[in-house]
């Protein structure tokens, strides 16, 4: 949900008065994207040491300028944010010492990248972070913890102070000149925080309100952001409703798109979509309650269904509550997003395989809910097996066999817990527990 000026005003300003105490003194800032850009520039601007870690540091100004025209925090003018350090992390033969200096005495390093990105970004800069670093993504879904428990292996309780996710990326933004602008288009009213271990997640909501002036909650644990109904299971299922009759080469006129309602992504959902997202959002629910009955003092109840997540989210930008559909047709927060297409000429288009509602939803989100469910009983998901089939082949990788099993020769691929060598639902669960209940069983338990 996004905040009107006046809401916006009050609430930064209640949080100035305490941000001094929790703000760091240097930040690491990894990736290129819309995210990192606003990051990077904003964080700057609030008198942060900001150092960025990116595959294009030649196409980078020293500042970034961040256009706040038309969004909530229009009262702040352009905001400019002067970086210490651009770098690259592209280069193999350069990647190592680029990395060193890239966070070498930062307080904080995000990662601000997509999800099929953190593992390699995570693999160059564990090596080279401070003791006590707060280590975190501007966006966790996709197994962020997994993947960095991995890439710190035994050293992740003796070199890492916290492990950090949020929820949602702080705001909704784009880049407007490569390197060097950006915009704001609307500040999220809260940001939700997930860390482990779970007992440091009040202190780091404190750091990350004073790090980005927005108010931060905290969420119980990491799996609540893994299985955040959210994109990785709209963006299959809209897709899928979309292009359901593609063959993998067949192209379509734009009116004919027009006519599926498939021009925007979320803004003019059908209701064929919204049925597709029901029953997947069903079978992520499966998922949540089985671990729920495995593990009863772990706490997912941040992770609702998939409607009453968007209108928690949204709140009063959602002006149709009625039905799923309804809710993303009305959500204001939604509007003008569109479908990622190929354009192929006389007035020609075709889906675009090359997109992360492919390359990051599939192998970072469905296959990890796959995942779950076979360590949880194996028992069926056919909706989402359906989905990630009909996206694999347009990909060339066989994510599940014809069996119906996840396929082992290409789990490195995938963001799945498999490819981090968790093969246990206990070694699943290790970093969503607080300390005292990792061994925990209900005395009713017959599990």
């Amino acid at each position: 949900m996004t905040l009107s000026v006046a809401q916006a005003s009050k609430e930064i300003a209640a949080l100035k008065e305490q941000s001094n105490r929790f703000k760091p003194y240097q930040v690491t800032v990894c990736g290129g994207g819309n995210g990192a850009h606003v990051a990077s520039g904003f964080l700057a601007s609030q008198g942060i040491r900001v150092n960025v870690l990116t595959r294009q540091p030649k196409r980078w100004t020293d500042s970034i300028c961040i256009d706040t025209a038309g969004s909530s925090w229009s009262g702040r003018g352009m905001i400019t944010g002067k970086l210490n350090l651009v770098t690259d992390d592209a280069a193999e033969a350069v990647a190592n010492s680029d990395a060193a200096e890239a966070v070498a005495n930062s307080d904080v390093v995000i990662v601000a990248a997509p999800a099929n990105a953190h593992p390699d970004i995570l693999r160059k800069v564990s090596p080279y972070l401070e003791d006590g670093v707060a280590l975190g993504a501007l966006f966790a879904q996709g197994g962020f913890d997994m993947a960095a428990t991995n890439a710190l292996g035994k050293n992740i309780n003796s070199k890492i102070g916290t492990l950090f996710g949020l929820q949602n990326i702080p705001w909704i933004c784009k880049i407007k000149k490569y390197g060097s602008e950006a915009r704001i288009i609307g500040p999220k009213r809260c940001l939700y925080v997930a860390t482990y271990p779970v007992e440091d997640k009040c202190n780091m909501a404190l750091k990350i309100e004073s790090m980005f002036d927005i108010p931060c909650e905290t969420l119980p644990n990491f799996l609540c952001l893994t299985l955040t109904p959210s994109n990785q299971i709209i963006h299959p299922a809209r897709y899928y409703g979309i292009f359901r009759d593609w063959d993998g080469e067949k192209s379509y006129s734009v009116e004919e798109v027009e006519r599926r309602n498939g021009m925007t992504l979320y803004d003019n959902f059908d209701e064929y979509s919204a049925e597709v997202l029901t029953a997947i959002d069903n079978e992520l629910q499966q998922i949540k309650g089985a671990l729920c009955k495995r593990f009863p003092q772990l706490d997912l109840s941040h992770v609702m269904p998939i409607a009453k997540r968007i209108v928690t989210q949204y709140g009063s930008d959602v002006k149709d509550t009625s039905s799923l559909k309804s809710i993303f047709c009305s959500n204001v927060g939604y509007k003008g997003c569109s479908t990622p297409m190929k354009d192929v000429g006389n007035g020609r288009v075709m889906p675009n395989v090359n997109t992360r509602l492919f390359w990051e939803d599939i192998p970072y989100g469905l296959c990890i809910l796959k995942n779950m469910a076979e360590l949880l009983g194996n028992f069926p998901t056919p909706t989402m097996d359906f989905l990630i089939r009909w996206h694999q082949q347009f990909m060339g990788v066989e994510y599940l066999s014809s069996d119906g099993q996840l396929n082992p020769l290409v789990l490195e691929q995938t963001g799945t817990p498999y490819k981090y060598g968790i093969h246990n639902l206990q070694d699943l669960v290790k970093t969503c527990l607080p300390k005292s209940l990792v061994g925990y069983k209900h005395p009713n338990s017959k599990l």
